[in-house]
């Protein structure tokens, strides 16, 4: 095991030094344990042995080259240092003989301290494998935290949005009906006795038509509120596609009458989805509800299902004024400004498709938007089969 060790260490230093050294005919290299037994030899070596080469090194001596000393001159006597700048160096104790244009280097080094620096070397070598593992792991937890800060950061960064948009709602969009409210409420209060029926009726006309927005503007700001506390949580059930559509039907046709719009309903009643009644009731009140609002009179809404795979596909479509390519992707998102009229002047709460695309998230499903400018658009969602 000790020669097999020590083996491995002289083919370490082999493979140190330069190639044509170890070749040459000028230097003779030869490493011997301390019994004797040759351990490494080039050829040069054979020029100084008494008897033939192939039998002088299976079983050298150390006389045999000691002999040397005899008959030829000593040119050095003292330590060699083995190695380069880029590796380890080791120190042997050498004699150096020369023989007309050839060199003899003899030499010894201490297996122990070549042992020990080997082993020394070996557990600076776990030391520094160790010291990489940690630098890694560590890095990878910074990774980690950076990018659990990042989602942190963007966490707070919609948080701030919505709170903006929230703000901006309660003094913009839910002040305006309340003044119309209040405005034409005075005018009937003090002008009454002086009105006529015609134009009474059309001050209570209009005083409930800002009502009923102001309604929907609050209803939509309280479920979105409640979403955002985390108070909404769905009731999943086996829900009918074709039921839960006609009751919504039910309140959006009065909408499509006053417009002249023709509203049609394609859902078979076989269709089954497992979702909450109340949430999808919303999603489609308010899809139904823009088409119709961006929708000019004569024109279609169409609401149909379709069948796939592991899912029914739900699309609400309308022959309206379009939506611009650039607001497609965020038209969901809090932040969007998108906050165009209604064919008729009708106003938007600003909400409504921001809740449609939580409920059907909550709800396991997608939600996009088709659209083109003045060719109308595609809202789209899916929920899972029952």
């Amino acid at each position: 095991m000790q020669n097999n060790k020590i083996k491995e260490i002289i083919l370490n230093w082999s493979d140190e030094l330069n190639t044509s050294l170890l070749n040459s005919d000028s230097f003779c290299i030869a490493l011997f344990n301390i019994e004797g037994t040759l351990l490494f030899a080039n050829k040069a070596i054979s020029a100084f042995l008494t008897e033939e080469p192939n039998a002088s090194l299976i079983n050298p001596s150390f006389n045999k080259l000691l002999a040397c000393e005899n008959s030829e001159p000593l040119i050095f006597s003292g330590f060699l240092t083995l190695g380069d700048y880029n590796s380890i160096n080791v120190c042997i104790e050498a004699n150096i003989y020369r023989k007309n244009d050839q060199i003899l280097i003899l030499g010894g080094a201490n297996t122990t301290q070549l042992f020990e620096q080997n082993e020394r070397m070996h557990h600076l070598n776990r030391e520094v494998s160790n010291l990489q593992r940690k630098l890694i792991k560590e890095k990878n937890l910074l990774e980690i935290t950076l990018k659990q800060l990042e989602e942190v950061n963007s966490k707070l960064h919609e948080l701030n949005v919505t709170k903006d948009k929230f703000f901006s709602i309660i003094a913009h969009d839910l002040k305006s009906p309340f003044n119309s409210i209040l405005g034409f409420s005075k005018l009937l209060a003090d002008g009454a006795p002086y009105y006529s029926t015609d134009k009474t009726q059309k001050l209570a006309h209009s005083i409930h038509d800002s009502s009923k927005n102001t309604f929907e503007l609050l209803e939509n700001l309280l479920e979105w509120t409640r979403l955002q506390r985390g108070k909404i949580i769905p009731n999943f059930t086996k829900i009918n596609v074709n039921e839960t559509s006609l009751d919504v039907q039910l309140l959006c046709e009065p909408i499509a009458l006053s417009k002249d719009i023709n509203l049609e309903f394609e859902l078979d009643s076989t269709f089954y989805v497992r979702a909450d009644n109340q949430m999808l009731k919303t999603v489609l009140r308010n899809l139904i509800s823009n088409a119709l609002k961006f929708t000019y009179p004569n024109g279609n809404v169409k609401v149909i299902a379709k069948n796939l795979e592991n899912d029914i596909l739900f699309i609400i479509s309308d022959t309206g004024i379009g939506i611009e390519s650039k607001y497609l992707n965020n038209l969901f998102s809090i932040d969007c400004n998108l906050s165009n009229k209604g064919t008729a002047d009708e106003k938007g709460t600003g909400l409504g498709l921001i809740l449609c695309k939580e409920f059907i998230e909550n709800q396991n499903g997608k939600i996009w938007v088709e659209s083109e400018i003045g060719k109308g658009s595609e809202f789209k969602f899916t929920l899972p089969k029952y």
